[in-house]
């Protein structure tokens, strides 16, 4: 059984070469694989002529895997994990045909937008089943790019290239804090007011915090960066736990009920936009399902307005 990978290397042989990295000798590897010994050994060498890599130290019976062995066997690790979603991907669609869903979504919008809009849609649909899949941004643009997903709600900050591309919503960014919090007397929050603060903050790649950064430097402001996280419902979870400051975006803190939970949201200024997009795969026909679903997306974005500061 031959898999994709080039210069006559075979699964039999990866297989061979993996086992022995997990348990650490030939001997271990062919009780794993229940095989002899000899066989391991023999994949082993086999492997080695065809990659042109040397993969073992050998002294006796001994085999000290290289440098090149650890790099080799994290690439396949990494190859196993794709494989496997696709598998997933496939016993799904063979599982629900055509009557199903499937939406990627960033963290801002899956945990709790998505899931209200998707009871309301399934209530009139009883027959549809969906797949839901929470991931950051660069992940949500890989499902939907590839075809595995059929829509997909996430920042701006992808690579646009073979996608559908639609602007979903601008946000505001907000500054979160308990209400106790020495900074919650004030209705706007500035960067001088943050200066020596305790902040949770986003991941330095997110555009949002490319421009909360400047914001500072600009002034120069000097937080404490405590804790970075790429969502902004952690962000806001930091802030209701402790004695810290977050900037978050506002649906975040909409979705999460956090004023009920004495958290406060003030503005921060200057304004720091969140911009998402809602993304579809190109070049094939769209679904009835997607269409009525993406109508949907809409319906609730527009009946957010007012709530969190939104611009479409």
């Amino acid at each position: 059984m031959h898999s994709g990978y080039s210069g006559g290397m075979n699964l039999a042989l990866i297989e061979a070469f993996s086992a022995v990295m997990k348990t650490g000798s030939t001997t271990r590897a062919a009780e794993l694989l229940n095989i002899s010994q000899p066989a391991i050994s023999r994949s082993l060498k086999r492997l080695e002529d065809t990659t042109k890599l040397k993969l073992f130290a050998r002294a006796g019976p001994r085999l000290t895997p290289t440098a090149e062995a650890f790099l080799l066997h994290r690439e396949i690790l990494d190859t196993h994990v794709g494989l496997d979603r696709l598998r997933q991907a496939i016993a799904r669609i063979r599982a629900v045909g055509t009557g199903s869903l499937r939406i990627a979504s960033s963290a801002a919008f899956g945990l709790n937008f998505v899931p209200r809009i998707l009871t309301r849609f399934l209530a009139e649909r009883p027959d549809v089943t969906v797949a839901l899949e929470i991931a950051n941004s660069v992940n949500v643009r890989n499902l939907v790019a590839s075809g595995v997903y059929d829509i997909g709600l996430c920042a701006d900050e992808i690579d646009r290239q073979n996608l559908i591309i639609e602007s979903f919503v601008e946000t505001e960014g907000v500054c979160v804090m308990r209400s106790d919090h020495p900074l919650a007397v004030h209705e706007i929050i500035e960067p001088m007011l943050l200066h020596g603060q305790d902040i949770i903050s986003l991941s330095p790649d997110d555009q949002a915090r490319k421009q909360f950064d400047q914001s500072l430097q600009a002034v120069g402001a000097q937080p404490r960066i405590r804790v970075e996280t790429q969502f902004a419902a952690t962000i806001c979870q930091f802030a209701l736990e402790g004695p810290v400051v977050g900037l978050a975006n506002s649906l975040a803190f909409v979705f999460g009920n956090y004023a009920a939970l004495g958290l406060v949201a003030r503005p921060y200024r200057p304004h720091v936009a969140f911009r998402s997009l809602l993304i579809l795969p190109p070049d094939r026909p769209r679904a009835r399902l997607v269409d009525e679903f993406v109508a949907l997306l809409a319906e609730e974005r527009d009946a957010l307005l007012g709530q969190t500061a939104l611009k479409v």
